[in-house]
């Protein structure tokens, strides 16, 4: 037999219940926030730690991809200087990215689309970083990876030096070095 219950109970049930359902998809959304946040913090570490070929009073990221960390990295490094370089964060539409990039960030689900803006990129002075699991082994130069709740480097260096793009030797020891082919060091 089932007890009945005041009109009051039911709402109270509801409201807890809507309460945890928001808290539940809320909890992994502030987690992806924090976690693009860190990716972000990185991208402009790596640009003080990162000798292009020519440099310019501009340092220009250029985001191309699919999800949100595009409106991360324009809204946390917009405006900010890096070595005496002013940062200018552009949101790309397409898969091309502008000719005045010093940094490409890439960031699609499609494995195939990443690697065909890589194709494209190979061997121009530009600095490609991404977030994808296979993006150093597929012929990204940096991949900021998640492995056991951290974000790690991966440095693809035969792409960095194909772009004659220096990385410090600091990022470096902090970094797996990734080989084209599948292997790290």
């Amino acid at each position: 037999m089932l007890a009945r219950h005041s009109p009051r109970w039911w709402r109270s049930l509801f409201v807890a219940t809507a309460t945890l359902a928001c808290l539940a998809t809320a909890a992994p959304a502030a987690d992806l926030r924090d976690e693009n946040a860190v990716r972000a913090a990185f991208v402009f570490n790596l640009t003080k730690y990162v000798e292009w070929p020519a440099n310019s009073n501009n340092l220009r990221i250029c985001f191309l991809g699919d999800s949100a960390m595009g409106a991360v990295l324009k809204s946390t490094l917009q405006g900010k200087t890096s070595d005496n370089r002013l940062i200018e964060v552009s949101l790309e539409a397409g898969d091309e990215p502008q000719d005045r990039c010093d940094v490409v960030y890439i960031s699609y689900r499609s494995t195939e689309r990443a690697r065909a803006v890589l194709l494209r990129l190979k061997s121009r002075n530009v600095l490609t970083v991404g977030d994808s699991e296979s993006f150093a082994e597929s012929g990204g130069m940096v991949g900021l990876v998640t492995q056991n709740e951290h974000i790690k480097l991966q440095v693809n260096l035969q792409a960095v030096q194909l772009a004659q793009l220096k990385i410090s030797s600091r990022v470096l020891a902090l970094a797996t070095i990734v080989n084209p082919a599948g292997g790290a060091k």
